[in-house]
């Protein structure tokens, strides 16, 4: 939430009420103002308005006073394949309210999760919405993270693969995960290795980052746990020697058991669901804020 210190009047007449399509310009002026301007007010647009859903409820609701937006919580919405069932998701984000309307700031979450028919994640709290998340039986992931050495080696196995077109990647990669390449390959500040092992495809997505001044890929996604640990010693290497990336950051959660690493594990942001139907190890970090904005 923001801590922007601007008043308005004394008079609480605000209004909640959701987003729609034709907020989406004042909303995301609003953030680029009190948010994050690093972000243009089309790039917000452009992350706010993403969805994974044929026709969406909302775009997150806003709180109005005189006509004047003074907090948001937008929502990305999308239909993944869980176990072969296609269940819905609602991924809030960007919860911004101005300081003389905190008080309201829950009432925006609650809007959100009334909705019952939806898995809700919640990947980037402040330090003041923790508390509230886990009071609203939010569950947190785990927030471990693992930092490995990307270093070569003659020994290991995998492969990794360049294609050289969707048809060729489409032809190999199985449907779900050629499916979450597709929904996510229009993302410029993502990228992507993709990597065998005998009749075994799958991919990887990470962002660059900087770990002691030295480049890092931040992995957000791996398509096949086992399949990416057999193949490490070939990922890192390419990410070493192609890329320059001198470390690898992962989550814990999305690995089938530990990769060693001369590093001790940190703490990551803590990150959140609420569902009464979809256990942890089926939340991922795609389709949400982190991969819409480039965060």
């Amino acid at each position: 939430m923001s801590n922007n210190p601007k008043k308005h009047s004394a008079v609480d007449v605000t209004n909640l009420t959701p987003i729609l399509e034709g907020d989406l310009d004042d909303v995301a002026l609003f953030l680029h103002h009190h948010m994050n301007n690093r972000f243009t007010q089309s790039e917000w647009k452009q992350g706010i308005s993403q969805s994974w859903m044929p026709k969406v409820p909302n775009y997150g609701f806003m709180l109005k006073n005189d006509a004047q937006i003074v907090g948001v919580l937008c929502a990305i919405y999308s239909e993944q394949s869980i176990a072969g069932e296609l269940k819905r998701f609602c991924n809030p984000h960007s919860w911004c309210v101005l300081a003389e309307f905190r008080k309201r700031s829950i009432e925006l979450v609650l809007a959100l999760i009334q909705q019952k028919v939806y898995t809700f994640t919640m990947f980037s709290p402040n330090k003041d919405g923790l508390e509230i998340f886990r009071y609203l039986k939010f569950k947190p992931l785990d927030n471990h993270v693992l930092i490995l050495l990307n270093w070569p080696s003659a020994f290991g196995a995998g492969q990794i693969l360049e294609f050289r077109n969707n048809q060729q990647l489409l032809q190999h990669l199985p449907e779900p995960v050629a499916k979450h390449y597709q929904d996510h390959a229009h993302f410029s500040w993502l990228n992507y290795m993709f990597f065998k092992e005998g009749n075994r495809y799958g991919f990887l997505i990470y962002k660059r980052r900087l770990y002691k001044r030295l480049g890092s890929a931040w992995i957000m996604h791996v398509s096949d746990a086992a399949l990416f640990r057999q193949c490490w010693p070939a990922i890192r290497a390419h990410l070493l020697l192609k890329h320059g990336l001198f470390t690898s950051k992962i989550e814990a959660r999305l690995l089938d058991q530990p990769i060693k690493s001369w590093f001790k594990p940190e703490q990551g942001a803590q990150k959140f669901y609420l569902s009464d139907e979809i256990s942890a190890d089926n939340i991922q970090n795609l389709y949400s804020e982190l991969v819409a904005l480039d965060l």
